[in-house]
């Protein structure tokens, strides 16, 4: 298949095609005597999954480690679990973390309200 077609078919950009073939992402296209890259019809699921994967939080690098299969599902059920298991909790921490975060701005926003209030008091006295 012609970039333009691949692109098409899984809903990304030829340029992203090119970016993730340049980073080693998804393996070098074949090219034809034309010049012209031809890449293979199942790299329309690979694409798929690398947008899923980011789209779900995972980095270039994270993707690039995961072992790529064949057929339906090109990641096993049982790697796609465990790779889930820990992005799920590393952003259950990020929130908890931002929770912290803006629990303490809101107490510290408290103070300084209360603080200016009682300076407007005093003033006024």
């Amino acid at each position: 298949m012609k970039i333009g077609d691949i692109a098409k078919a899984a809903d990304v950009t030829t340029s992203r095609i090119r970016f993730y073939e340049r980073k080693g992402i998804i393996p070098p296209a074949d090219r034809g005597k034309n010049g012209y890259r031809d890449y293979p019809e199942d790299l329309v699921a690979l694409l798929r999954f690398i947008e899923q994967a980011q789209g779900l939080g995972f980095t270039l690098r994270e993707i690039a480690d995961v072992e790529i299969g064949t057929g339906e599902h090109i990641v096993s059920c049982t790697d796609a679990l465990a790779l889930l298991a820990k992005k799920h909790a590393a952003v259950v921490s990020m929130i908890a973390e931002a929770n912290d975060r803006k629990h303490r701005i809101e107490s510290l926003m408290a103070e300084l309200e209360a603080s200016r209030r009682k300076a407007k008091v005093v003033a006024t006295d």
